[in-house]
């Protein structure tokens, strides 16, 4: 059975449809939730990579019962400290926001909720030390793609219960299988609809830039120091279909290759969108987990809600249109650790399929992509 991990909805009303969803797919269990206090909280620790901001202030005890109700619904909950942004000694914020921290994870223990999810790793070392109580979980945004990083994390913290290795190895197996092989206790999450942009230079950074305070001065800011110009410069990096298939989203069909290397938790994504905000969003949830299930659920189903990244993309092809044309996971089974070192140069496998998708739509759908 395959274990997935989604952003915790706003409403109660859409954590039951998160029932409901269990309710409706086989291979695959929603089994826990994951959140982060919005950047208008009052009780947030600003170690959060915050990536919203509520319709009105709030404090931990308005979500509080949110939680708690998820957690009813037999869904396990993770608190996100997952900001890679580094202490900053001489921050006169610092002694505040350690304050503020230790206050928040006071009121989580008190509803005994153990699980952090962690990128920063002096964080990972107070909490570590300060709350051994706590239960620790490696953020991707610590962007591991060495088996040696690993190692190296996991002597200094064996403690760690599981990681999220950086998207960019979603389809390394060989470094999957390894980590799988070394460390048989560790869990290992895997990213599933990120869509980020293969080998982006700008991903580590754009998690260090989402604000962790309101700054109205932010507007004085000359455009290119500004938290969304990666937002705006990743748009304009290169071709969509280049980018869509030298990406390493996993598709439902291929989710089933991890299952057969041991790894069999996974995550989705989508809480900075607004059609998660309202709701819409869980019906794209559904939609994966149930093609994870079959195929056949969501031939006819609009392909660019697999992938979050391409969510507002104006594409009107279905998955059938484009599935036979993607990327094979067989090759990435076989040559996906050599994907860092000979793409564009010796291989140029994926490059070959996204020029194969843009020729078969053009004549299915007479237009030019």
């Amino acid at each position: 059975m395959n274990e997935i991990s989604v952003p915790m909805p706003f409403e109660e009303k859409f954590i039951d449809e998160l029932v409901s969803i269990n309710n409706q797919i086989e291979q695959s269990k929603i089994t826990n939730v994951y959140f982060a206090l919005p950047l208008n909280d009052n009780d947030k620790s600003m170690f959060e990579q915050i990536r919203l901001t509520h319709y009105k202030n709030t404090d931990f005890n308005y979500w509080r019962k949110n939680i708690n109700y998820a957690r009813e619904k037999g869904f396990d909950f993770i608190y996100l400290l997952n900001s890679p942004r580094p202490l900053i000694y001489e921050s006169p914020i610092l002694l505040n926001q350690l304050e503020k921290l230790d206050n928040l994870i006071n009121k989580l223990r008190s509803e005994d909720l153990k699980k952090l999810r962690i990128s920063n790793i002096q964080l990972l070392g107070y909490i570590a030390k300060h709350y051994p109580d706590m239960e620790l979980y490696v953020s991707t945004s610590f962007e591991y793609t060495q088996v040696r990083q690993i190692q190296n994390l996991m002597t200094k913290f064996p403690q760690i219960k599981q990681i999220v290795p950086s998207h960019d190895v979603n389809k390394n197996f060989q470094f999957l299988k390894t980590i799988r092989k070394l460390y048989p206790n560790l869990n290992i999450e895997i990213m599933l609809n990120e869509g980020c942009l293969g080998g982006c230079p700008f991903r580590f950074w754009h998690a260090m830039s989402f604000p962790t305070i309101c700054n109205p001065k932010i507007e004085e800011l000359d455009n290119d120091l500004k938290s969304d110009w990666f937002v705006k410069s990743c748009i304009r990096l290169g071709d969509k279909f280049e980018n869509l298939c030298l990406g390493k989203n996993i598709y439902p069909w291929e989710v089933k290759e991890y299952s057969k290397i041991g790894i069999k938790q996974f995550k989705l994504v989508g809480r900075n969108s607004d059609y998660f905000i309202n709701g819409e969003y869980l019906k794209y949830f559904l939609q994966y987990l149930k093609g994870i299930d079959n195929y056949k659920n969501i031939e006819n189903y609009d392909f660019k809600y697999l992938v979050h990244y391409y969510i507002h993309c104006k594409w009107n092809f279905k998955v059938k249109d484009i599935k036979p044309y993607l990327p094979d996971i067989k090759h990435f089974i076989k040559n996906g650790h050599l994907c860092a070192s000979i793409c564009g140069d010796k291989c140029r496998y994926c490059y070959k399929c996204a020029e194969n998708i843009k020729k078969h739509l053009k004549k299915v759908y007479n237009q030019q992509f």
